[in-house]
């Protein structure tokens, strides 16, 4: 394309003179100026002017756009690309001239650069003979305020064939129309642009045939209730966009009926042999049934049928003993590379003496895994705790119950990251919720960094009796002090009971081959979740009207996918007449920017982006323990303006069919999982209660990759989740403590 229009170029140099010591030498200054056109595409070229000589071999250059200098452009010539539109272009120039004067100078502007986005010109209309197309044009550049448009067929141009409207005749029946567009745009380029060709024309009288949407549905295989929705279809020709009705059509597996508007139910029959026979989430079997629309067209609505994955029956965890006269119990696993600072989190019980006389140690070592080079080495005997390193810390605040779960939460950080000798780290220890005062670690030599978490029962000169044993529940270790950067977790489910943990015996273990005398069992931590007796969850109520109440999670970083599981309960309207909300928001946590908005009543849910997602078929039981799970995901990854992401809602083990978020802007992805009761401008009674227990948040829509994860067990009852020690949650939380089950 030509530009019809050329630009001119001004240069104003300014130069900072060199110094000498000879006064009787006085500096002629330099400068520089700009020849070329600033169009993309074009080059630029800095040109040297000194009335004391320069030798050209010897300038550095810099380009600058905007003032601000750009990477690598630093010769005499610059290309322009479109990079640089609508910004000024300056050269920056050093050197030493002829008479040994040391120059600086810069050349003045550039005009604006300018780069020619092509125009596109696209068709609507109906291929038919008789019928009208319309061709539109958009152009970066701007458009002026006539465009001359001609249309051809075939390549041909049509005669007196010309405006954005064109009415197929019947010449053009079996070709392909095209719309061409010529104009000069705003920025001055000359533009010829052509549409994409037309389907073949058709001939007048000719049926379209329908187009079908939303033609897909997810059943479970326990789902007691018809499962409904809405298909669409479209057709241009008149009075065709209607489905053939059906009335209890049987399928395989159940039965199906669809309204002339596609109002469509299905009915699962549940004591069909193969769909009983389902096993879990990852079992199906196929249902399908076909549709036909007013002029015939047909098109199969698949229906999936899904086994209910079983909700879980108990923990797992890692039951080390001391059975091996020359060796300690022992799970140990190794970072893949020292940190100078992190975190470990982990929760754990331990038999009493009576059962086997030996202390129990949780440690943080450097490369030598030995006492000497100790970060931590947190003895647990069967009433008390202790710190080697230096042995005068004291524990005497908190204690050992033998069987009883324990939280210990230690963060460690070298002065600078600097972990070379005589570089000792500062502990924070937390046990059960209560903070150990900060120390720094004394009477070792802890070069080098922690390399290695190790948990270890028993020594190296004796065995116990199988009943005595230390129990790791659940541990992760972080590259920070917050606790943001997960390295490793474990909670030991992902092991078959009775895994040997140890590398030498089990190729597929995590761990390393030092651990000895680890194996994976079932565990009862004495909670069971929501629903148990001492189990600990965080309850949300609502008495304050400046605020709702609130518990807000903030993720480390916004996540175009991943998935959020959790449990709950919350108490009935007569208590207190309240909503509660579960809610996915991107930066703005706000309902504006909300990826999900999941309304819980007390007998129904509702979403809100889009609020046509049926969910008549799920209830809510004020008392009941109900299960969510949300998983999301934006097209490619792309959570810019205007994409918008696909969510999957299960409650209660029952998929809801995926729908795409609607009547929002949720750009940026999701930044913030929040649970709310209530709202701002009111309050409800204490008794009015919203119950979350273990929350889990996945860095992907399969929930492989854990962010974070909550049962709520580490805290001390009535622990306030907003401003208690150490909280992970948002100073945005508000009224939301931990309490324990009666």
């Amino acid at each position: 394309m030509k530009i019809n229009q050329l630009f001119a170029l001004g240069a104003v140099a300014v130069a900072l003179s060199g110094c000498s010591s000879d006064e009787t030498n006085t500096n002629a200054p330099g400068s520089v100026a700009i020849s070329g056109t600033p169009v993309a595409g074009e080059t630029l070229t800095a040109t040297v002017s000194d009335a004391d000589g320069v030798d050209t071999s010897n300038i550095a250059y810099q380009w600058l756009v905007n003032n601000v200098p750009l990477t690598a452009a630093t010769s005499s010539t610059f290309t322009l690309t479109t990079a640089q539109r609508g910004n000024v272009m300056r050269v920056a120039v050093t050197y030493i001239d002829n008479a040994g004067n040391r120059e600086s100078t810069t050349s003045g502007n550039t005009t604006a650069v300018l780069a020619n986005i092509p125009g596109v010109v696209t068709l609507e209309g109906t291929t038919v003979e008789g019928e009208t197309l319309t061709a539109t044009v958009a152009d970066d550049n701007g458009l002026p305020a006539d465009v001359a448009i001609t249309w051809a067929a075939d390549g041909v141009t049509i005669p007196d064939a010309t405006g954005s409207t064109y009415v197929l005749a019947a010449a053009d029946v079996g070709k392909v129309v095209t719309a061409i567009a010529t104009y000069t745009d705003g920025e001055g380029f000359a533009e010829t642009a052509m549409s994409a060709a037309t389907a073949v024309i058709a001939p007048l009288g000719t049926n379209t045939p329908a187009e079908f949407a939303a033609l897909t549905t997810t059943v479970a295989n326990n789902a007691s209730t018809a499962v409904t929705g809405t298909a669409t279809v479209t057709d241009v020709d008149d009075g065709e966009a209607t489905f053939v009705a059906q009335t209890d059509t049987t399928t395989t597996y159940g039965t199906f009926s669809i309204t002339e508007a596609g109002a469509w139910t299905y009915t699962l029959n549940t004591s069909d042999a193969t769909v009983a026979a389902l096993v879990d989430g990852n079992d199906s079997v196929s249902d399908s049934v076909t549709l036909t629309s007013a002029d015939g067209t047909t098109a199969t609505f698949d229906i999936t049928v899904t086994g209910v994955t079983p909700a879980p029956t108990g923990n797992q965890a890692a039951v080390i003993r001391d059975l091996t006269g020359d060796d300690t119990g022992e799970l140990r696993y190794s970072l893949p590379e020292a940190l100078a600072a992190g975190r470990l989190e982990v929760t754990f019980t331990r038999t009493d003496d009576d059962l086997g006389s030996k202390d129990a140690f949780i440690s943080l070592f450097n490369s030598g895994n030995n006492n000497a080079g100790n970060i931590l080495d947190l003895r647990v005997r069967d009433d008390s705790y202790g710190v080697r390193s230096p042995s005068s810390i004291d524990t005497s605040a908190v204690s050992v119950v033998p069987g009883q779960l324990h939280t210990v939460i230690a963060t460690w950080e070298y002065p600078n990251g600097n972990t070379s000798t005589g570089s000792f780290p500062v502990i924070n220890l937390t046990i059960d919720g209560v903070a150990i005062p900060e120390y720094t670690v004394s009477g070792s030599d802890p070069v080098d960094g922690v390399t290695t978490i190790s948990f270890r029962f028993g020594d190296n000169s004796g065995i116990q009796p199988a009943e005595a044993n230390f129990t790791i529940n659940e541990f992760s270790v972080y590259s920070d002090t917050a606790g943001t950067a997960l390295v490793f977790a474990d909670d030991f489910s992902g092991f078959a009971a009775g895994t040997e943990l140890d590398a030498e015996t089990n190729d597929a273990s995590p761990y390393a081959t030092n651990t000895e005398d680890a194996v994976v069992e079932a565990f009862d931590d004495g909670s069971g979740g929501l629903g148990n007796t001492g189990n600990k969850y965080a309850r949300i109520v609502d008495t304050l009207d400046s605020d709702t109440g609130e518990l807000r999670y903030v993720l480390p970083a916004a996540q175009a996918e991943g998935k959020v599981t959790f449990s709950y309960a919350r108490t009935d309207d007569n208590v207190g007449s309240t909503d509660a909300f579960f809610s996915l928001f991107n930066e703005s946590n706000s309902n504006s920017g909300n990826i999900l908005d999941l309304r819980i009543r007390d007998d129904s849910y509702g979403v809100r982006s889009p609020s046509s997602i049926d969910l008549s078929a799920f209830t809510v039981t004020p008392g009941t323990v109900h299960t969510v799970e949300a998983a999301w995901s934006y097209p490619n990854g792309n959570t810019s303006e205007g994409s918008l992401p696909v969510v999957n809602l299960t409650i209660d083990g029952v998929a809801v069919a995926e729908y795409t978020v609607a009547d929002t802007a949720p750009t940026g992805g999701v930044a913030t999982v929040s649970f709310r009761i209530g709202s701002n401008g009111g309050t409800t009674p204490v008794d009015a209660q919203f119950w979350v227990d273990d929350l889990k948040i996945y860095a992907d829509a399969a929930g492989t990759t854990l962010v974070f994860e909550d049962n709520f067990e580490a805290y001390a009852e009535d622990f306030d989740l907003n401003t208690g020690a150490n909280t992970p949650y948002n100073e945005r939380t508000s009224e939301a403590v931990v309490k324990v089950e009666e």
